[in-house]
């Protein structure tokens, strides 16, 4: 129950500062993936099976916000965020400079799934002015300041 409930803490946070988001810019809604961020740390610290499951929601919630067909950031965000559990179980990506290459990538990944999913299902995608580009490297920097204040939060309350 408890992974339940810190999902659903997760998706919920991650839906208000996505709207937060959008009230300040489009161009910055547009770099800053706030889905992408919460599912891969997400698997990072929870696990692969835990990841894709909330790769699946959040993928879901974005779905059926945005006008495209629905479905695809879902499968984009399940993949990644499987990989971004199953991988980092098998190496150590916890050090900081790794934290933000793993992060950049699994950022590049989901990225590049839902274009590749895009081009393929539907006529085409909004590049939002270039500012597309920019999200991998956004995503990992964001995800490499996010997770060591997780980490202190944690060992704070388990004392």
């Amino acid at each position: 129950m408890k992974p339940l409930i810190k999902g659903g803490l997760t998706i919920l946070a991650a839906f208000v500062l996505t709207a937060a988001l959008r009230q300040i810019s489009v161009p910055l809604l547009i770099c800053v993936n706030v889905f992408t961020v919460a599912v891969i740390l997400f698997g990072l610290i929870e696990g692969e099976t835990q990841g894709a499951v909330l790769g699946m929601a959040c993928g879901l919630v974005v779905d059926s916000f945005s006008l495209g067909i629905f479905g695809l950031s879902g499968l984009a965000n399940t993949v990644t965020g499987f990989l971004s559990g199953f991988i980092s179980r098998k190496m150590n990506v916890l050090p900081i400079g790794r934290l933000f290459v793993f992060t950049g990538l699994m950022g590049a990944l989901d990225l590049g799934l839902w274009v590749l999913l895009s081009a393929v299902f539907s006529e085409g995608f909004p590049w939002g002015g270039g500012f597309l580009l920019a999200q991998p490297l956004v995503t990992a920097a964001l995800a490499t300041v996010v997770y060591p204040i997780h980490r202190r939060i944690k060992t704070r309350y388990e004392r």
